[in-house]
């Protein structure tokens, strides 16, 4: 990678190429086509006229264009714009009287009278009029250039900030519920009180220190969840089945943290009973790289029936983040069926394949 310095060495050499090559092609290579030996005078006049031309079109690039131009001030950028062509038109004039030139010209051709000092250059006046047109093109590319860095900075700073605030939204939803269930479990059953704390301190663990970054190995997440649906084991009654499917993959991946669990807690949340049966299947496949989630719970009454129509802070958020960190690279079904009172998630995921 270039440093600094040779990247400004680099960008003056060129530019420096490209006036050579362009002074060459539009002011020297015509003259060396004609039938007659061009005085001294004639090519030191050439010369000037291209440092003249550099310079109306750095100050035009780097100045005019977007202090008035860019600024709105259009009046004033026509204003220029025709001073300009007139002042490289005027300064060539007096180049070539002080330098006699049209007289050092018309020596050669004893036929053809010297030319008025007020003749019009057409073909300068065309080379000043592209090189005005230019500069102001590549001012206005560089400008776009610019906004679209400084846009696509911002949008990520705004990504990055509003994906940390909906993950720290997720994360105390998760807490709150999960500590409820802790506590009534303290009532019935203090070693499996133990049990649970112990596992949740191993979630918090993954959840305060693994998820810092905005990835985690597929496997670490599949063991947190794994870790949570055995904590909800603890306080499910007889008349809930539960079927846990973990996947089974020869590589390892990389997914965003936190973002399977809303929809897992979500059927836990909604999908037991003590009074009737019910069941949860929560099925984790990887296929191709493409993960594929299925969680499918029983509704258990109307109020259920609305916070999942709802969705819920951790739904929705979900739901946001996914737009966020894999757009186009997701596919979620949602199946509500109040007549059966079931609900259903199917999300699918292309996930990054770590050290691919």
């Amino acid at each position: 990678m270039l440093s600094g310095k040779s990247k400004n060495g680099l960008t003056i050499f060129v530019h420096v190429m490209v006036w050579v090559l362009l002074g060459f092609v539009l002011l020297f290579f015509p003259p060396l086509t004609w039938d007659i030996k061009v005085p001294a005078s004639f090519w030191i006049k050439q010369s000037l006229n291209i440092f003249i031309l550099a310079a109306v079109f750095y100050f035009n690039a780097l100045y005019m264009t977007p202090k008035f131009l860019f600024q709105e001030k259009r009046a004033v950028f026509i204003i220029w714009f025709i001073a300009a062509l007139v002042f490289v038109l005027i300064t060539a004039r007096i180049i070539e009287i002080n330098l006699h030139v049209m007289e050092e010209m018309a020596a050669l051709s004893p036929n053809k009278k010297p030319k008025s000092i007020f003749y019009l250059d057409l073909y300068l006046f065309i080379v000043t009029l592209l090189v005005l047109v230019i500069s102001t093109g590549i001012a206005g590319a560089q400008r776009w250039q610019a906004n679209e860095k400084k846009h696509e900075m911002i949008e990520k700073q705004h990504i990055a900030s509003e994906l940390s605030l909906l993950k720290a939204q997720i994360n105390p939803h998760f807490f709150f519920n999960t500590l409820n269930n802790i506590y009534s479990l303290t009532y019935s059953d203090i070693p499996l009180s133990r049990e649970a704390i112990l596992k949740l301190s191993r979630m918090m663990r993954y959840v305060l220190y693994d998820t810092l970054q905005d990835k985690a190995m597929l496997s670490q997440e599949i063991s947190f969840i794994n870790d949570y649906i055995e904590l909800m084991k603890l306080r499910l009654h007889g008349h809930t089945t539960l079927d846990f499917n973990p996947p089974l993959t020869d590589h390892d991946y990389s997914v965003a943290p936190m973002l399977l669990l809303p929809f897992i807690e979500n059927a836990f949340k909604h999908g037991t009973s003590s009074l009737e049966k019910t069941q949860i299947l929560i099925d984790l496949s990887v296929d191709k790289g493409s993960l594929l989630l299925k969680v499918f719970n029983h509704i258990q009454d109307e109020t259920a029936s609305q916070d999942l129509s709802s969705g819920g802070i951790g739904l929705v958020n979900t739901k946001r983040r996914l737009d966020l960190l894999y757009p186009d690279r997701y596919k979620l079904a949602i199946d509500e069926n109040t007549e059966k009172g079931t609900y259903q998630v199917d999300l699918q995921i292309d996930l990054w394949l770590i050290n691919a």
